[in-house]
């Protein structure tokens, strides 16, 4: 088993209950951890075995821009169920959001965790 993480990876969009975030947007902070079976990569070096980091990265920026969400949480099982649907090595994922500016007072961030794992 390998985990592969992507931390803090930063997006920006338009996602939130009030007007003001979808119009205004707003900067969320991503981490993605995903356990993947590498066991046929071996000694082989190929990129085809494991999971493109960059194709990761695109897909949930992609999820970001798609649609405007009321809630994180509707984000972040988008982001979890594509992972999983495109990438057959990833057994599981763990994915991470950060809304540092949730309108809440001074706070440093709200954050919402899921862990999806594959339907076997």
């Amino acid at each position: 088993m390998t985990i592969i993480r992507i931390n803090n990876a930063v997006f920006y969009s338009y996602h939130g209950v009030l007007e003001y975030e979808k119009k205004f947007g707003n900067k969320f902070e991503v981490d993605i951890e995903m356990e993947c079976d590498t066991d046929s990569l071996g000694n082989t070096d190929d990129l085809e075995k494991t999971v493109n980091y960059q194709e990761v990265y695109n897909l949930a920026d992609n999820k970001f821009k798609e649609n405007k969400f009321n809630l994180i949480e509707t984000v972040n099982i988008n982001i979890c169920n594509a992972i999983l649907e495109n990438f057959p090595q990833v057994l599981s994922v763990r994915v991470s959001i950060r809304k540092p500016n949730a309108p809440l007072g001074i706070i440093d961030s709200v954050e919402v965790i899921n862990k999806v794992k594959r339907k076997i």
